[in-house]
């Protein structure tokens, strides 16, 4: 399995706690890091940790003078599009990689992603009709159906190559301008080549949901503004502050919280369904932390 991630120094430390959370499940996988300006004592400090936990990091220093050129925003950097240059920078001899953004983090065994059949798709990934939306509100025309985050994918390194499908991305992107930049110009390049995955491969906090859709994640991504560095009643936050807490960049745990707990109290007592779904959804996710936690100490257990 070989895994592949993009960072800044703004980054750094997320991409840490998801490399520990994947070796965790993975401890033989080889690991990609491009590097889109992390400061030289960071980088030190990053590889010291891979070489002590036996992590098989490789870590690619990026030129990010070819992508200053690129529209970049106030939430994203031009790391974003560091994703892009995985095709050619990485051996010809590697015909697929799965991306993954630094803050995701991985929560259970990834064999059966690993060896999804994707045929003649260039990337295998997770619907994002939210980030369509918000493509379409500016005038970009996407496929609001089969639009995918990019947060996670799975790469045919072969399609990609052979049909130069990064150069239609940073066009798309350059024309259009669009919120979320090189996501979807990869939507664009891709289109009618994209093999969907289920939720639990890219477990999106930034989507709504009802408790009858619940699954079991695979990979938590803790997309948009939903980040549990920053706040402490972020879904499965202490599931970051666990595998983060195991790198060279510990914190503690946030305290300030992104919504009021007054408001959501006095909500749930009105009986406001929306309060009373995140409510549910929440307590969903503390149990699945509980068993996570439980199944990882068993690991440790198994090896000794």
């Amino acid at each position: 399995m070989l895994i592949v991630s993009s960072a800044d120094e703004r980054f750094a430390a997320h991409f840490a706690a998801m490399l520990h959370s994947a070796w965790t499940h993975h401890p033989t996988a080889d690991f990609y890091l491009l590097d889109c300006g992390i400061k030289p004592e960071t980088i030190a400090d990053l590889n010291g940790f891979a070489t002590t936990r036996g992590i098989r990091l490789t870590v690619i220093k990026i030129d990010i003078a070819m992508l200053r050129d690129l529209p970049t925003n106030k939430v994203l950097s031009v790391a974003t599009y560091a994703r892009l240059l995985i095709p050619d920078l990485l051996p010809r001899s590697i015909e697929s990689v799965l991306y993954l953004d630094a803050d995701c983090v991985v929560v259970g065994d990834l064999t059966a992603l690993w060896r999804f059949d994707m045929g003649e798709a260039a990337i295998a990934a997770v619907s994002d009709p939210i980030g369509a939306r918000l493509e379409r509100e500016i005038g970009i025309d996407v496929d609001e159906q089969g639009y995918v985050n990019a947060g996670v994918m799975l790469m045919n390194l072969t399609v990609w190559r052979r049909d130069n499908l990064a150069a239609t991305a940073i066009a798309f992107v350059t024309k259009h301008n669009p919120r979320m930049l090189d996501q979807p110009g990869i939507n664009a390049a891709c289109a009618g080549r994209i093999a969907a995955l289920t939720e639990e491969w890219n477990f999106q906090l930034h989507k709504p949901r009802r408790p009858h859709q619940w699954l079991e994640p695979r990979i938590i991504h803790y997309s948009s503004n939903r980040k549990p560095w920053v706040h402490s009643d972020v879904p499965f936050a202490a599931i970051y502050l666990h595998h983060r807490n195991q790198t060279p960049f510990p914190i503690k745990i946030p305290r300030s919280a992104q919504r009021s707990r007054l408001r959501r109290l006095l909500n749930l007592l009105v009986g406001r369904r929306k309060y009373w779904d995140h409510f549910i959804l929440a307590q969903r996710c503390k149990v699945f932390a509980l068993g996570y936690f439980n199944r990882i100490a068993s690991y440790k257990t198994a090896a000794r």
